[in-house]
């Protein structure tokens, strides 16, 4: 047999067999993360004509865009973001042919079905469905969810939806324009309110009102936290119109790279950033863990989170005292996810195949509106008050998750503590959650191929910027939202430090794999080089500023 090379096998941990990228570098924007915001302002940044490097820690890009072997060997799930809500309204989806690099959606025609106490509820993608099944029940419950349904719409595809990627105005300013409108009356009139007091107002009937108010709520907002009612209208409406990434979340990442490497840019993976560079005129590169560098002449972005960004990478002293002592404040998110994942035998009598009829979304456990109040709550308080979340069976949907015919991948997620003793409790908890299972999917212990669960603090050990389990980079709450997140004077992506700006889910107007954050970051980088930006605004921001801002968009 060949026997390799010495030098192949005497190299020391020093030594590099292959000068991959030079130590010290120079570009235009050094891009620090390559999550879905840092993938999407870098790849707008790029088609300015800007040469952009890319930075990220992990040997794998697009964060929570991830498609895992979770469940070895051979079977693949969306370890993070499954359910695409803004696909509507992503000016990325727009702007750029992703599809050339293989990226599809689809949304399931049944979007969720929750079964809460001894009710059930079908949520359909069209209205009309969803309201022949409630007329089944009653003709004016389904005239009541009809009118709020519409409502929300209107709130969602006039407003809230385009205004998620445009700058954010301050808040009086803000409520000074929605007063110009019907549309905008109706989103102030649910603003100040909670959540529970705008849904418990629309008059849906308990197990209707359990289902949105869980819809409205799962993914970290306290359900009787006053002045978060206007998050209400968008997760419900979007809650109902929810996609899946063809051949798993990952493909949107690596499309989104794709075709930032068609448009000239660099990608560096397993390169951690130690440091941001501070210069005679503001932020001025990147110092990488393994010695790099990587000078910036025109700007750096972080999709770190904000105490990362700016207390932890930025020399002391480089950041305003106020904003020090605020962030050191900073609120991470109220409650992480639990996740269990599991594959099953194909099992006599089931039906697997691939069609519309298979909900996205089942909401188990839950037995009415009060317990969705009082199991969310218990979470604030670090405890599990009883196994309840929702279900998808993602091969049902998106065979390419399956490698054998018939065999069947899904996964159970709950919102669930960070502080929680997960090392004492897991298998407990597991067993529980396989019990609550086993009423939708009978049979389920026998039928289990693998099985493996993830908590908050493995949500942390793969996504670091997700510290506590944070999906969104820090809590939704008033005071984190709009103008002042993560601060008053970044929200709009700019810091106090010339050419450093912030592109993360931190940032305006938040998480989720809505892409918003990156793409108002390049629109500010480019406005501030005084460059033209390669596209129009989509029609509906163009809608949206033509009636409230007069159509004059400051970027």
């Amino acid at each position: 047999m060949r026997q390799p090379p010495q030098s192949a096998i005497t190299l020391s941990p020093e030594e590099r067999p292959l000068e991959e990228y030079p130590y010290d570098s120079e570009v235009d924007v050094a891009v620090i993360g390559a999550g879905p915001n840092g993938l999407i302002a870098a790849l707008y940044l790029a088609s300015a004509g800007l040469q952009v490097a890319l930075v990220e820690k992990r040997y794998e890009i697009g964060g929570g865009l991830a498609t895992e072997e979770v469940l070895f060997p051979g079977y693949y799930a969306n370890t993070h973001a499954t359910y695409h809500y803004m696909i509507d309204y992503m000016p990325v989806l727009e702007d750029f042919d992703l599809s050339r690099h293989g990226l599809r959606f689809f949304k399931p025609s049944l979007q969720t079905v929750s079964y809460i106490g001894n009710d059930e509820v079908h949520l359909y993608r069209t209205l009309e469905d969803t309201r022949d099944f409630l007329a089944r029940t009653s003709l004016s419950l389904a005239d009541s969810f009809a009118r709020t349904s519409m409502s929300y719409r209107r709130m969602v595809d006039e407003i809230v939806g385009p205004a998620t990627y445009l700058p954010p105005m301050p808040p009086l300013d803000m409520i000074d324009r929605m007063g110009t409108t019907p549309t905008g009356n109706e989103l102030l009139a649910v603003s100040e309110a909670s959540p529970h007091e705008v849904l418990d107002g629309a008059n849906l009937g308990d197990p209707l009102t359990a289902t949105l108010l869980y819809m409205a709520c799962q993914w970290g907002i306290s359900p009787r936290e006053t002045g978060m009612g206007f998050m209400v209208p968008l997760l419900v409406d979007r809650g109902m119109q929810k996609a899946i990434c063809y051949g798993g979340s990952h493909r949107m990442a690596s499309a989104l790279s794709r075709e930032f490497l068609r448009n000239g840019g660099i990608i560096l993976d397993n390169a951690e950033v130690d440091s941001i560079e501070i210069g005679d005129n503001g932020a001025s590169g990147i110092s990488m863990v393994d010695g790099r560098n990587i000078r910036a002449r025109r700007a750096v972005v972080s999709s770190l989170d904000p105490v990362t960004t700016m207390l932890h990478l930025l020399p002391d002293g480089s950041v305003p005292d106020e904003m020090v002592s605020a962030l050191g404040e900073w609120k991470w998110d109220k409650w992480s996810l639990l996740t269990v994942f599991f594959a099953l035998k194909a099992g006599e009598g089931k039906d697997t195949s691939y069609g519309n009829d298979e909900p996205f979304a089942t909401i188990l456990g839950f037995d009415s509106s009060d317990d969705v109040i009082d199991v969310l709550e218990s979470l604030e308080g670090g405890e599990i008050a009883k196994i309840a979340g929702h279900l998808s069976m993602e091969s049902e949907l998106d065979p390419c998750l399956k490698p054998r015919n018939g065999e069947r991948v899904g996964f159970f997620q709950m919102p669930a503590p960070y502080g929680y003793p997960w090392e004492e409790r897991s298998s407990s908890i597991l067993q529980q959650v396989l019990n609550l299972l086993e009423v939708r999917i009978p049979g389920i212990h026998e039928d289990l191929l693998a099985v493996k669960m993830e908590t908050p603090v493995d949500v942390e050990r793969r996504l670091a910027s997700m510290v506590r389990g944070s999906i969104k980079h820090g809590d939704y709450n008033p005071l984190q939202m709009g103008y002042l997140r993560p601060h008053i004077d970044c929200s709009n992506t700019r810091t106090p430090i010339e050419g450093l700006y912030l592109c993360g889910a931190s940032v305006y107007p938040g998480g989720m794999i809505i892409g918003g954050p990156g793409y108002l970051c390049a629109r500010a980088v480019i406005n501030d080089l005084g460059m033209e930006f390669p596209f129009p605004v989509t029609r509906k921001m163009e809608a949206y500023a033509n009636t409230y801002l007069d159509g004059d968009i400051q970027w």
